[in-house]
């Protein structure tokens, strides 16, 4: 991240926060008793994680079209 890059700033805390909203989720689905696990908690960590990774992938984009580079996002699934 280039901390003079407003963009990068924005787009990494937006990463932050998906990032802790999937493992928090994640942490819930585990904690569910076998066999009781819920369709919707499923449904949602599916769709955090997606976010994470269209958040991951935002980086990368911004970081190659506007400083030629690659960002090094690292992917942390717990």
């Amino acid at each position: 991240m280039r901390q003079d890059c407003p963009e990068c700033q924005r787009l990494w805390r937006e990463y932050a926060t998906a990032t802790r909203t999937h493992i928090g989720l994640e942490k819930k689905l585990r904690l569910l008793a076998p066999g009781s696990a819920s369709d919707k908690l499923a449904r949602d960590v599916a769709s955090a994680a997606t976010v994470r990774e269209t958040a991951r992938q935002t980086i990368h984009e911004h970081e190659v079209a506007t400083h030629g580079g690659a960002a090094e996002v690292a992917d942390g699934n717990s």
